[in-house]
């Protein structure tokens, strides 16, 4: 099998890292036909979208159960109550930071890798009034057994107001092609939440992208980039949108092996994290038909800020390129290893 090219880290080098991420993709190989699971899977599209929520009931069938209705204050709660003591305030030079993004249909019958990214913090300048970062990412996307690199510089601007207010944000920015062309695709808005690396921006976008029209005018707005904000042109064309079966739990746990098997585990105390659990269904509503999202967080105050989003998966009915057939499909961002500084 030819060896897959590895990340040239633009300044301290994270080759190691890449490396592993890499070796971790070669025992998934199998999972690359994904043309040939996608017709066979479309033969099962009938009885897969009968099994879950995303589909509009047949006559006599009666509709999903989908629990009792959440008050999205009560889901906002859960998501501050997670990401609270994170605090972008505390970046340093050096931290780093290596995700990576993995796509399953059909609950798992398929499963393959599509990217892994690493990002180290290069330089820091601090003002009375804000905090400028600059962060160099390595990202390579892995489509139709090719290897895309992209290396990009990204300014990171931090308000100290705003950082110490329940509304600090990091701004991640110029947003580079975050998706691969093949990938599967929610809803635009959902889309667009997946591409924020961000942690506060992302639960922030999650609590409050379907509010009202009057969302995109966010309490320190100018710190989310303009193409992450819920603009009107981008609201869901639901009648309503209900929450449902949220779940909230906090656990201490190991970090990723990676960190585990690092020099004094990377400074954590008796190598464990504290980790908050969030998970939650997202049902959208179009004259009465429901299109259920299942969302997972896994959130570390103990981490490095890049880092404290351990894990996020979405789950739902996602078409197929760019066609009207759409398949179960769970994507998920997972940190493999990280530094604070």
């Amino acid at each position: 099998m030819k060896k897959r090219p590895t990340i040239e880290n633009h300044h301290d080098s994270k080759g190691p890292e890449l490396i592993e991420a890499d070796a971790e993709r070669r025992h998934m190989e199998g999972a690359r036909a994904l043309v040939i699971v996608h017709f066979a899977l479309a033969l099962l599209l009938p009885f897969i979208f009968s099994q879950i929520g995303g589909c509009q009931p047949e006559d006599g069938i009666l509709p999903v159960d989908f629990g009792p209705p959440v008050a999205e204050s009560i889901v906002d709660q859960a998501l501050n109550a997670s990401t609270g003591n994170m605090d972008p305030m505390a970046i340093e030079v050096g931290q780093f930071v290596l995700i990576t993004d993995t796509q399953e249909l059909a609950a798992g019958a398929s499963r393959a890798i599509t990217a892994d990214t690493g990002q180290t913090i290069i330089d820091r300048q601090e003002s009375s009034t804000e905090v400028l970062l600059t962060l160099i990412q390595h990202r390579q996307t892995y489509e139709n057994g090719e290897v895309r690199k992209v290396s990009t510089e990204i300014p990171l601007r931090i308000d100290k107001t705003a950082a110490t207010s329940s509304d600090a944000k990091v701004m991640f920015g110029p947003n580079e092609d975050q998706v691969v062309s093949n990938s599967y695709h929610f809803r635009p808005e959902v889309d667009r939440m997946l591409r924020d690396r961000s942690p506060r921006a992302l639960t922030d976008w999650l609590r409050r992208a379907f509010v009202s029209t009057n969302s995109a005018q966010l309490s320190g707005g100018e710190l989310i980039p303009q193409d992450l904000q819920p603009h009107n042109s981008l609201q869901t064309q639901a009648t309503r949108i209900t929450y449902h079966r949220l779940q909230q739990r906090v656990a201490t746990e190991a970090p990723p092996l990676a960190v585990q098997q690092a020099s004094q585990c990377g400074g954590l105390p008796q190598c464990q994290l504290q980790v908050h659990h969030v998970s939650f269904d997202m049902v959208f509503w179009e004259n009465d038909v429901p299109d259920r999202l299942h969302w997972t967080f896994a959130f570390s105050p103990d981490a490095p800020y890049l880092a404290s989003t351990l894990n996020r998966c979405v789950e739902g009915l996602a078409s197929v390129g760019t066609g009207q057939a759409k398949l179960l499909v769970k994507q998920c961002s997972t940190v493999m290893n990280f530094k604070h500084r």
